[in-house]
């Protein structure tokens, strides 16, 4: 546990150890100079072997191809860009997965709120996901990504194949995180610490039940409390320190003075964080729900919480997917062809290089906001075969976005009027589910040591 926490305060060069800084100080300066996509991979492709020869002397196989290929995909996206590509030959860094879009709670805001339903304001399709076509995500993008999110609009606990989709995830040496509001009837605690998962948010918006319910609707504290006894009851159990539990607050007027409270109640309960979070606003559905002028923040209650995951980095490797993993690190980078345009310095929402998200249906969406009927939102369908991350929506979205009028390749018109719904889009686009804080974290856990804090900022500052 020391190792962990040394390594994460001292960086290696500081004691004369290798890190990957070296290599990917090259590739990151010779991105920059790059402008062509052809040349891009080039690049990629020379330095591969250099970073591959470092990480097999610290790794055994799978897992050196695995990092060298998570980083490396990391490299071309940062180049991609920069350079405002429609096309990419970089692969999603981060999945966010909904295991099922059904939710038992009607939480204002939501797709699942009660003036949403009524009205149909959201095309939202009950569904739960299947380990086939999840397996069909990972077989595409698995090798490359650093973490999977379980959770976008629906309940994940819902879907009792949840901790079998979390360890799937974990064969691809990828970090897994959901979000929940605790507040179902079956729930299998055992099955979540076992399953592999390394971080789980719980949404708990107050400490009472009357103030609680203003926000969580249907929801009940007394059930969440219990299922919440129970997971900690099992990480105990199992001698598990993972997943990381981090109790979140959404702090409105109705409940910022339960915060104490809940504070005080978090730490009882043995949970690991406890935040306050700014939320949306969500008063175009509820006005009476209006977002507290409080400043976000976190307490830990435990400091070994920050060393919690190393030791979960790989933690089935028996099981790891090595076949599928050795077949994308001898896959050529520059295998589908990719538009050469010069690079061009419009605005770009990161989402649409960075993250993919996918609901339980199959359909690909850019980012976690919730289509609408008609609007165009869903950019693909996993069924479909193909690289949904490559759609005609994925590169006409990149291209509008760049100040295009129209990309030829993706065959939209260069009517501005004819830009893709997505663009018109008045969201945070440079924050991701899964960007800088996550990639920091993911290898940091692998080898701290040899992703030294130079080395992470290259990866993860963009």
């Amino acid at each position: 546990m020391l190792g962990p926490l040394f390594h994460w305060l001292v960086p290696s060069s500081l004691y004369g150890g290798r890190t990957a800084f070296s290599t990917l100080a090259k590739i990151e300066r010779e991105l920059r100079e790059c402008r062509r996509v052809d040349r891009a991979a080039g690049i990629i492709e020379r330095r591969e072997a250099e970073l591959y020869d470092c990480l097999r002397a610290r790794f055994a196989e799978p897992a050196a191809q695995a990092l060298a290929l998570k980083a490396l995909n990391i490299c071309l996206a940062q180049y991609h860009l920069r350079a405002r590509s429609d096309r990419v030959l970089s692969r999603p860094i981060g999945l966010v997965a909904d295991p099922s879009n059904v939710c038992q709670l009607a939480c204002p805001g939501c797709v699942h709120s009660d003036r949403s339903e009524t009205l149909k304001l959201f095309d939202w399709p009950k569904a739960t996901l299947t380990e086939e076509r999840f397996r069909a995500l990972l077989k595409l993008y698995g090798p490359y990504a650093v973490g999977v999110y379980f959770c976008n609009y629906g309940e994940p606990l819902l879907n009792v194949r949840t901790p079998d989709l979390v360890r799937m995830a974990k064969r691809y040496l990828t970090w897994t995180a959901l979000s929940t509001s605790l507040s179902v009837r079956r729930f299998d605690a055992e099955a979540y610490v076992e399953s592999g998962l390394d971080f789980m948010v719980l949404s708990i918006d107050g400490a009472t039940q009357a103030v609680y319910e203003r926000f969580r609707r249907n929801g009940s504290l007394e059930l969440v409390f219990e299922n919440l006894r129970a997971l900690v009851e099992a990480k105990r159990k199992l001698g598990k320190r993972t997943p990381v539990l981090s109790w979140n607050f959404l702090a409105f007027e109705h409940n910022v003075g339960e915060i104490p409270a809940a504070a005080r109640m978090a730490r009882q309960l043995g949970v690991n964080l406890f935040r306050v979070v700014n939320p949306f606003d969500v008063s175009w559905d509820d006005p009476a729900v209006r977002p507290a002028a409080i400043e976000a923040g976190v307490k830990r209650f435990e400091w070994q919480s920050l060393s919690a995951t190393p030791g979960n980095w790989n933690p089935f490797p028996e099981a790891v997917d090595a076949e599928a993993i050795a077949r994308a690190f001898e896959r050529p980078w520059n295998q589908n062809a990719a538009s050469d345009a010069p690079p061009r310095p419009g605005h770009a929402c990161h989402w649409l290089y960075k993250n993919m998200v996918m609901d339980a249906t199959g359909r690909i969406l850019p980012c976690c906001g919730g289509p609408r009927p008609g609007d165009g939102l869903v950019f693909g369908e996993m069924d479909a075969g193909g690289d949904p991350f490559n759609s005609a929506k994925y590169r006409a979205a990149r291209a509008f976005f760049a100040g295009a009028s129209a990309s030829t390749d993706a065959g939209v018109a260069a009517a501005s009027d004819d830009a893709p719904y997505c663009t018109r889009c008045e969201w945070d686009q440079t924050t991701v589910n899964i960007g800088g804080p996550e990639i920091r974290r993911y290898f940091r856990s692998a080898d701290a040591a040899f992703f030294d804090r130079r080395s992470l900022r290259l990866l993860s500052d963009w």
